[in-house]
């Protein structure tokens, strides 16, 4: 791990501060005086039960980096990057999880930075399942109703938590499937538009040979080789005493438990991008 380095905040305090009418976008050289000296930042942006926990954590242990949050918070709250942990990540390297839509701004964020973005998707109808699931679990946690555990796209109350299975499927349709469809049309067009270049990964990929996904990676955002330990991949990284974030991993559940009227209510979600190439997607 790097050592944290001086930061001079004297930039980015005029960019961010006064009222809306003064305040500046910030630029690439004001970047480069806040932080002169950048380090690698694995910033891996999922949509939810992708295995990003996974990917996260072996990244950050075997490269000896913190797992640094590029949001102001999680929760319910939307994932867009936040310009103070933005400067604090690339003064020492670190890596990030974040359910992050592809926006303009963030794109912006992201360049000026020189973050290249690990995009991680796996199979919408697995995700349906296991973010079913999810939601099941979540609406055991203390706090129920105020939003701390969740997403922004749907909020957990004693409403949800009633639900049978078949009302909870169509409740995450209903509600997180446009926020999925939007998250991948994004990057995909963002991607297109060369505004940004993601390196784009599917779960199935990593979960096949995980030792030569995560090396890719490396390779291409920190342009090193790394030694991965098979100990450390063969770790799932959730406590049994916390297991909110656990899937079952198992490709091709999800189309046994949605029934033909819920995957049809998937297809028309899809339907409304004619353009967009969601093969991979559902295969």
């Amino acid at each position: 791990m790097q050592p944290v380095k001086p930061i001079h905040l004297e930039p980015y305090v005029a960019t961010t501060l006064g009222n809306a009418a003064e305040r500046r976008t910030i630029t690439a050289e004001q970047v480069q005086s806040i932080v002169p000296e950048r380090y690698p930042v694995y910033a891996i942006v999922a949509t939810p039960k992708s295995g990003s926990t996974f990917l996260a954590s072996v990244l950050a242990k075997s490269l000896d980096l913190p797992l640094i949050p590029l949001c102001y918070a999680y929760s319910s709250n939307e994932h867009d990057l936040y310009l103070p942990a933005l400067v604090t990540a690339t003064a020492c390297g670190a890596v990030s999880q974040l359910h992050m839509k592809g926006t303009p701004h963030n794109v912006q964020l992201l360049n000026l930075f020189g973050i290249r973005p690990i995009v991680l998707t796996r199979n919408l109808f697995d995700s349906i399942e296991s973010l079913a699931r999810d939601f099941r679990k979540k609406c055991e946690m203390p706090g129920l109703g105020q939003g701390m555990s969740g997403y922004s796209f749907a909020w957990l109350t004693r409403d949800v938590a009633g639900f049978d299975e078949e009302r909870m499927i169509d409740f995450v349709i209903d509600f997180a499937m446009p926020w999925y469809v939007n998250f991948y049309v994004s990057w995909q067009n963002l991607a297109r538009a060369n505004a940004i270049a993601p390196i784009f990964l599917h779960y199935e990929d990593l979960m096949k040979d995980k030792g030569g996904e995560i090396s890719r990676i490396v390779r291409e955002i920190g342009g090193t080789e790394v030694r991965l330990d098979t100990e450390v991949l063969g770790q799932d990284f959730i406590s049994d005493a916390s297991t909110s974030n656990r899937g079952s991993g198992e490709s091709g559940l999800g189309l046994k438990c949605l029934s033909k009227a819920q995957v049809a209510a998937v297809r028309r979600l899809l339907s409304y991008y004619p353009d967009a190439d969601f093969e991979s997607w559902l295969a």
